[in-house]
This record gives structure tokens, C-alpha cells and sequence, in this order.
């Protein structure tokens, strides 16, 4: 990305966040090993994680005094765009990122 601008650094801690996140939740509620991607066009970031599940991710109620259950609306305020595509089996969450994320 070349020399880090507030931008960029912003976009890497936020990146940081949304790989964790998605990540574990294949872990946790997916199937079988999850395989990231990262795409760099040189103006957003494109994070996908696959895994064999069938079940998509859905937003849960949770109390804020409850661990957890906050990854879809991380997703939701942070990324520019993000969504799910279908795949045989399973499926890829994906998000992006541009430079103001």
C-alpha cells in the first residue's frame, strides 16, 4: 500500500478486526477449515472467508452485557459493502474496504 496514511492505517486496524471476526465465526459456526482471500486493487480491500457450511450468517439480539453476537453489526458499520455468496458446497463471507473505512 506504500507509505501508511491515516487512511491506511485505519483500513489495516479495520481489516485486522473483520478477518478476526470472520474467522472465528467459521470456525465456530461454520464447517470444515475456513480459507481467507485478501484482495488489494489499490483502492479497497476485499476480505472473503469461505468454509463448508451451509448456514449464513445472521444478525442475533444480544444484550451488551453479553460476549459475542456483535459480528454482523461490526460488519455492518464497518465495511463499505459486504454479503454472502453461495458455494458447493458452503459459502464465502465477504467484505470490503476502501481507504476511508
Amino acid at each position: 500500500m506504500g507509505n501508511p496514511t491515516d487512511g491506511s492505517h485505519r483500513m489495516i486496524q479495520t481489516a485486522e478486526l473483520l478477518v478476526s471476526e470472520l474467522i472465528t465465526n467459521a470456525i465456530r459456526h461454520g464447517s470444515g477449515p475456513p480459507l481467507i482471500q485478501l484482495t488489494w486493487d489499490g483502492r479497497w480491500l476485499r476480505i472473503a472467508v469461505s468454509d463448508a457450511g451451509d448456514r449464513r450468517p445472521r444478525e442475533r439480539a444480544t444484550a451488551n452485557t453479553e460476549p459475542g453476537g456483535f459480528g454482523m453489526q461490526l460488519l455492518d458499520r464497518l465495511a463499505r459493502r459486504w454479503g454472502v455468496t453461495p458455494g458447493h458446497p458452503g459459502k464465502t463471507v465477504w467484505a470490503e474496504l476502501g481507504l476511508d473505512s
